[in-house]
């Protein structure tokens, strides 16, 4: 009897320890959720050091002056320029073959196997080159555009002088029934370029889209165009810091490497990975129009400073049409030649403007 009164008072306080346990076991909106365990990225500036095959664009707004692109350089996500908002897609032209293919595995040539000479200068014409080249062989010109107009931007066009300019760079690179590749930058000049070399050739372009980031004109900086740009106001001007880089001048030569990559790794880079690893992708000769801030530092990797336009020193800087021929031979080994389109490689400086504090500023002409 006294066992069966215990059961039953103890009987309504188990069922509400039961209740109790299931309400707990199934929650609510309003408890607290374990804290959940956070792990930080990896820095931006890491990621990108451990790649080095990333590339971006060009928005080259004036190349007489270092901000003229705020485009992404590959290696250093860290102090990268803001992207312009041009797109790095294929070139859309009448020669881009596109489709899978095999990667080329290439080493730098010990030297050069084309029977071509160079001008005074150093310079070769694009159009010995192009007839020099066993068809075994492929060439990637890259190359400054033509003349343009005096206003700045991405709408200026090509002048006269500069229409005939690229039509007789094609006619140098015209025989034989092949057609090339073209590609350029995102602006009406380098576009008019490629498509008057073409047309210069009897064939037809017409290049509509870019290779934004193919072309990067701010491919050689470590910081934004526009830290440059401030920097080289300072300085003397844009030509005049990009060819103390380039040369390995002393002027200010410690915060001038504070802008740039090393000139001989970035143009190996350049080469390897924007040129040669895309020439299966295009035909045995391609086209490639860009602006002077990536063609001067180019120029000089390519020739082993050997070319002057050193405008610190001598007051010559790239011309237009004047660039690089990367070609690869039969044995898929690069060999690197400065080339011309015109009859001169360099143009020299117009003016220069002399302050009232005595301090000389250059002022680039207009590209």
């Amino acid at each position: 009897m006294n066992v069966k009164k215990l059961v039953a008072r103890a009987f309504p306080m188990v069922c509400a320890a039961c209740i109790t346990a299931v309400i707990a076991g199934c929650g609510d909106d309003s408890s607290t959720p374990t804290k959940p365990e956070i792990t930080n990225p990896a820095s931006s500036a890491a990621v990108a050091n451990s790649s080095d095959a990333a590339v971006s664009d060009v928005c080259l707004q004036d190349p007489t002056s270092p901000s003229c692109n705020t485009e992404v350089p590959p290696a250093s996500s860290a102090s990268a320029p803001d992207n312009g908002g041009n797109s790095g897609e294929g070139v859309s032209s009448a020669t881009d073959q596109g489709g899978d293919v095999p990667p080329i595995t290439a080493t730098f040539a010990a030297a050069k196997t084309l029977s071509v000479i160079p001008d005074t200068n150093g310079f070769y014409d694009v159009g010995d080159i192009y007839k020099a080249a066993p068809e075994t062989y492929r060439i990637a010109y890259v190359l400054r555009h033509a003349e343009r107009e005096s206003g700045l931007g991405q709408e200026s066009q090509l002048t006269e002088v500069g229409v005939a300019q690229a039509l007789a760079v094609g006619e140098k690179l015209s025989g034989g029934d092949e057609s090339f590749y073209y590609a350029s930058t995102d602006f009406i000049r380098t576009r008019e370029t490629c498509n008057n070399i073409a047309k210069g050739r009897g064939e037809t372009a017409n290049v509509t889209e870019t290779q934004a980031e193919l072309l990067n004109g701010s491919y050689f900086l470590t910081v934004p165009s526009d830290s440059l740009d401030a920097f080289a106001k300072k300085k003397g001007g844009g030509w005049k810091i990009i060819s103390v880089y380039a040369y390995g001048e002393d002027y200010y030569a410690d915060q001038v490497a504070l802008h740039f990559y090393d000139l001989f790794e970035r143009g190996n880079q350049f080469v390897m990975e924007n040129i040669v690893a895309n020439m299966p992708k295009w035909k045995r000769v391609s086209i490639l129009v860009s602006h002077d801030v990536l063609l001067e530092p180019l120029v000089v990797y390519a020739s082993n400073r050997e070319v002057d336009v050193n405008f610190y020193r001598s007051g010559r800087w790239v011309n237009y049409l004047t660039g690089v021929a990367v070609v690869l031979n039969a044995e898929n080994q690069v060999e690197l030649y400065p080339v011309r389109g015109t009859d001169i490689g360099y143009m020299t400086q117009k003016k220069v403007v002399i302050r009232t504090d005595s301090t000389t500023t250059v002022v680039d002409p207009a590209e």
